[in-house]
């Protein structure tokens, strides 16, 4: 942590000369070389400045802290705040390692490994056979409802806490083979630990999946033990998205949750600002000067969705991107295809005919 004299992004210098690819190739070079992590961070942005007036005056981010991959898994919710320089040219850095995050409940995520299972099947089927009264898009709503809680049950019992289920098979693998050892011939722990390694190699794959999906890596493959890579790599992600310390307009730093919720709702609430009681209309002469679609062009945008056109676009969105904030992904639904495909053709045609969607 300190200063590197040297930027590593084109926007870590304002004024000045323009950030080049051959001034960052070297400290990009030396950071990925040595392992090190960029650490979260708070306040000013720019940690330099020349104390020049005017369009003289050039701001850089050339203070640093990284960490290594280790030390950020021993220490997820470290925060360098940068401060006002005050007399000197620098920002000062203030590595807090006692910020708490402010931890709620986990909202519901499909993983994919969920599909394998006997019951998921069997859940989904229930779970869409529903009988439900409404509008074609609540009713796919209801029935996804229903089945997110049979899938959140199935969760608890068969994956949950699969650190704590990985640990006891190796203990229960440990002391079976240590038995084989004094009774090489014993059927019964020859077919325990027949048990216990297919158990261990079934939630090790799971584990690793699970952390895959959770970095959402996509050039790495599970089943070469890179558990430990993407273990830190969903740390990397949850650190960096999660907002334990933030600072207002008057510059008050803000750590509680309440607080820091009530300055982004105020942020955004002046970011969009408020409903216009008239628009300008547009001016149809300046319209008609530029490109136009063909009359057979412009007929084809309003033409009825088809259901071979829904099924090219599910097959088109990756199994692992992130999901909805309903927590299903593309790869649930291409599962489920079978089942529930009929209801979302009727809800998707729907929308583009009526031009309503469910809130």
């Amino acid at each position: 942590m300190g200063d590197f004299n040297s930027v590593l992004h084109a926007g870590d210098r304002i004024h000045g000369s323009q950030v080049s690819d051959a001034e960052t190739r070297d400290f990009d070079a030396c950071i990925d070389a040595t392992g090190l992590i960029e650490r979260k961070s708070c306040g000013n942005f720019f940690s330099w400045n020349n104390k020049g007036q005017g369009d003289l005056r050039i701001h850089s981010r050339i203070d640093w802290a990284f960490g290594c991959g280790n030390w950020h898994t021993s220490y997820p919710d470290v925060c360098v705040d940068y401060l006002n320089p005050g007399l000197s040219d620098h920002s000062p850095l203030l590595l807090d390692c006692k910020v708490v995050r402010q931890r709620g409940s986990r909202p519901f995520k499909f993983f994919n490994y969920m599909a394998e299972h006997p019951k998921s099947h069997q859940i989904v089927q229930e779970g869409w056979g529903s009988v439900v009264n409404g509008t074609a898009m609540f009713q796919v709503w209801h029935k996804l409802k229903v089945i997110k809680q049979g899938l959140k049950t199935l969760h608890r019992e068969e994956f949950a806490r699969l650190e704590e289920r990985i640990d006891g098979i190796r203990r229960e693998l440990d002391d079976t083979q240590s038995q084989l050892a004094a009774s090489p011939s014993d059927i019964d722990l020859q077919l325990t630990e027949k048990e216990c390694t297919g158990k261990l190699k079934k939630f090790l794959s799971i584990h690793e999946r699970a952390l895959k999906q959770k970095s959402r890596i996509q050039w790495l493959k599970t089943g070469d033990s890179n558990t430990k890579f993407f273990f830190i790599a969903v740390k990397e992600i949850y650190a960096r998205n999660s907002i334990d310390v933030l600072y207002d307009a008057n510059g008050r730093k803000l750590t509680t949750a309440a607080e820091i919720k009530d300055e982004i709702k105020a942020f955004y609430h002046g970011l969009i600002g408020s409903a216009a009681d008239t628009l300008e209309g547009i001016d149809v002469t300046v319209v008609r000067q530029g490109k136009q679609l063909s009359a057979a062009s412009a007929q084809s945008l309003v033409l009825p969705v088809s259901t071979a056109e829904i099924d090219m676009a599910l097959k088109g969105i990756g199994n692992n991107i992130a999901p909805g904030l309903d927590g299903f992904n593309s790869f649930f639904f291409k599962e489920a295809w079978s089942i529930i495909k009929d209801d979302i053709y009727v809800a998707v045609q729907d929308f583009f005919s009526t031009g309503k969607l469910l809130k």
